[in-house]
């Protein structure tokens, strides 16, 4: 299954706030509640998904159907991990260039950049990028743990023959104890913020 197929699918499967639960929703449907949920017009859609506003239109009539790749552009679970990731190569990126000596005069203003400035931005985006990639740990732990539920739940009867495979109590047991971990890690980096020892 890909990537884009699993985007749709969460789209339609885990309802977003104010998204109606019912299977006969509309593309359409979905997709006006997430333009609605990202504060977007369809003319601010159809520029950011770059498409053209008449078509973007007609998708949330009702005529057509939009690709699988516009309901993963505007699905904010997915968006968020792709920010924060963003976030860390971009800063792995100033890191580099920093230590580097191509940024240079981290000072402010006129004043002269202090010798330390360039080992204290250095350490204060490494700070930061551990403080993202455990956010992002965390989510993608939580959405192993809801989907290692979710199949173990769908073993049960009317959907499945009553009986939870060892494989699927294994998914659940494998899915928790990388919660737990990525949980300790947040709570850990935030004690330190708490502390001012970060």
């Amino acid at each position: 299954m890909s990537v884009e197929r699993d985007a749709l699918s969460q789209a339609c499967v885990f309802p977003l706030p104010d998204t109606p639960a019912s299977a006969d929703s509309s593309d359409a449907d979905r997709l006006r509640t997430l333009l609605r949920l990202a504060g977007l017009s369809q003319r601010a859609a159809a520029r950011l998904l770059n498409v053209e506003e008449r078509t973007m239109r007609q998708w949330c009539a009702g005529q057509g159907e939009p690709p699988t790749s516009v309901f993963r552009a505007l699905n904010p679970r997915l968006t968020h991990s792709e920010n924060l990731r963003r976030m860390v190569s971009s800063n792995e990126k100033t890191i580099e260039a920093l230590q580097a000596g191509r940024i240079t005069g981290l000072g402010c203003g006129h004043v002269p950049s202090d010798p330390q400035s360039v080992p204290m931005e250095v350490d204060h985006l490494r700070k930061r990028n551990e403080e993202l990639r455990a956010l992002v740990r965390l989510e993608e732990a939580f959405q192993r743990k809801q989907e290692a539920y979710f199949r173990l739940n769908g073993r049960w009867l009317p959907h499945g023959n009553g009986l939870p495979t060892d494989e699927s109590i294994s998914e659940v047991d494998a899915a928790e104890e990388e919660f737990r971990a990525a949980q300790e890690e947040v709570d850990r980096i935030m004690k330190e913020i708490r502390d001012g020892t970060r």
